[in-house]
């Protein structure tokens, strides 16, 4: 009878755990379920969709059946140059995912912390460019920057084949997925009445393997598409000035004194600076051109109702705000050169 009853037990035990397992399972296949439903209330109009966007074509070279399309808008009530520097300073290692911080600091196990405030030292002319690698938190994950069209498009993408150069960086694979890429990209069309279409638009290639692809499926797309859509409000709040600065941040201005940002030469030497190892050769240039402008975007014939003196008032205005930038860099290196002409001269 004790034999019976321990192969009883052990049945039963095993039945516990396999049906303890099975409603893990299902609880996390129907948790992504619900959070890619909420997400995807976010998505773009259909005719959004339905665009070629800039750095499509980096995905033209796969099965198209395996490859995976988010595109999210939302319009913000705000001028693109009062949105674009969200984007322009976003990343781990400056100001954050502008998604939710919590659930990827719980679930993804990343160190992001977000900043809701315009940086001045992350808006430098070269604070940002094609080949810098935008890190997702501080373990070098991420992807690199291919094109940064200022005011009106940055586009980023990771590909196994063309590695970011930055130290430490890498392209995300995985033991089963056997050619990772993906796009990512954040798109601005200035409306009338001062406001920007801001378009989050991402691809990603889904994998030959039916496990690991339905694997990505729940991580990448369904999860992928619930943090973009806050990543799209939050933005959105941030450009329009309704989102609150974290309480500890103005806590700690009350307790050690006012926010000044760090010089540009120290932040230079101290921010991260191997996300700049891949300007000088950015990946995506062994597969085209990097690019810095773009005339085409946005598309004329696109469905929105575009400010189209928008770009002929903004970008000469855009033109002397750099000089008036560079200027003062180039100020602080000729003040450090004439100190060390006088140092040397005192020394002969």
């Amino acid at each position: 009878m004790s034999g019976k009853n321990g192969i009883l037990s052990a049945a039963l035990t095993t039945a516990k755990v396999a049906g303890t397992a099975a409603a893990g399972v299902g609880a996390v296949i129907g948790g992504c379920q619900a959070v890619y439903e909420w997400g995807k209330k976010c998505y773009a109009t259909p005719a959004e969709q339905a665009l070629t966007y800039p750095g499509d074509e980096l995905m033209e070279r796969f099965d198209q059946s395996l490859v995976e399309t988010v595109t999210a808008a939302i319009t913000i009530d705000a001028p693109v140059e009062e949105v674009y520097p969200w984007i322009y300073q976003w990343g781990g290692t400056k100001s954050g995912s502008l998604s939710s911080e919590l659930l990827e600091r719980v679930f993804g196990r990343m160190s992001i912390f977000n900043r809701y405030e315009i940086c001045e030292e992350w808006q430098m002319p070269d604070s940002f460019m094609p080949g810098d690698f935008m890190e997702w938190d501080r373990s070098s994950m991420g992807c690199e920057a291919a094109d940064v069209v200022a005011d009106k498009y940055i586009l980023s993408f990771s590909d196994i084949k063309h590695p970011p150069r930055a130290r430490g960086a890498y392209a995300i694979a995985g033991g089963t997925v056997d050619d990772m890429n993906f796009i990512w990209g954040w798109y601005f069309v200035p409306l009338k009445g001062n406001k920007t279409r801001f378009i989050c638009h991402w691809k990603y290639y889904g994998s030959k393997d039916p496990a690991t692809r339905f694997a990505l499926k729940r991580a990448i797309l369904m999860c992928g598409t619930a943090m973009q859509r806050w990543q799209m409000e939050y933005t959105k709040k941030c450009a329009e000035g309704t989102m609150p600065v974290h309480k500890h941040v103005k806590l700690y201005r009350k307790i050690f004194g006012p926010y000044h940002h760090v010089p540009d030469e120290i932040q230079n030497k101290t921010d991260a600076t191997h996300v700049r190892d891949g300007r000088t050769a950015p990946a995506i240039e062994e597969v085209r051109p990097a690019k810095m402008a773009d005339p085409a975007w946005p598309p004329v014939d696109g469905p929105w109702d575009i400010d189209t003196d928008y770009y002929r008032e903004r970008i000469p205005r855009a033109i002397e705000e750099i000089k008036e930038q560079a200027a003062k860099q180039q100020a602080a290196a000729e003040a450090k050169i004439a100190a060390l002409e006088a140092e040397l001269a005192a020394l002969d």
